[in-house]
């Protein structure tokens, strides 16, 4: 099946996401017409840190859908200007535990929800990860984050026992665990 695209309008504005009334028709049938709605998003990142001793470093963070605090990996939008995703999660990574890394490594990027969204989301694992000498970057303003070490071989655990339940972070972590383990 493939679709016919009759035209894109923005039918609200909002930061991260646009909400688009797409105009479609199917060309295969009888080429009829509808509007279906997606979210225009930009790309997002999550990472899964490592410190030299087998320490993972997670957040937790207060979110707005759920309404609870969530334990999970840190990550974020890619902002317009950044061009390269693994400096856009080596930011994320700083702006949001103080941590960095010199060894950042590609895991995976997919369509969060293909049926929805218009954006990928990139998966990274941060190994020798350390507090900088000088940090560059800090939280947003409106974010309340704080951090967790826990010991690598807990995560699957957590995420077993839904107390990692943020759904791009469990499969961030358990891509990187397959890794890790090898």
């Amino acid at each position: 099946m493939r679709w016919n695209l009759h035209g894109v309008e923005t039918r609200f504005k909002s930061y991260p996401f646009n909400v688009e009334g797409v105009e479609l028709s199917n060309k295969d049938k009888d080429d009829h017409r509808f509007t279906y709605y997606r979210l225009q998003c930009p790309d997002w990142l999550n990472v899964l840190p490592i410190t030299s001793n087998n320490q993972a470093i997670l957040i937790r963070q207060p979110r707005a859908g759920t309404l609870t605090e969530i334990l999970e990996t840190p990550g974020g939008v890619v902002e317009p200007n950044e061009r390269d995703t693994a400096m856009a999660a080596l930011r994320e990574l700083e702006e949001e535990t103080g941590f960095t890394s010199q060894r950042i490594l590609p895991l995976l990027a997919v369509n969060p929800n293909p049926a929805l969204m218009t954006n990928r989301v990139h998966m990274f694992l941060a190994l020798n990860c350390h507090i900088p000498d000088e940090r560059k970057h800090f939280p947003d303003t409106e974010e309340r984050i704080t951090t967790e070490l826990v010991p690598v071989e807990e995560l699957e655990d957590l995420v077993r026992c839904g107390k990692i339940n943020h759904s791009l972070s469990a499969l961030c972590i358990m891509l990187a665990l397959k890794y890790l383990k090898k």
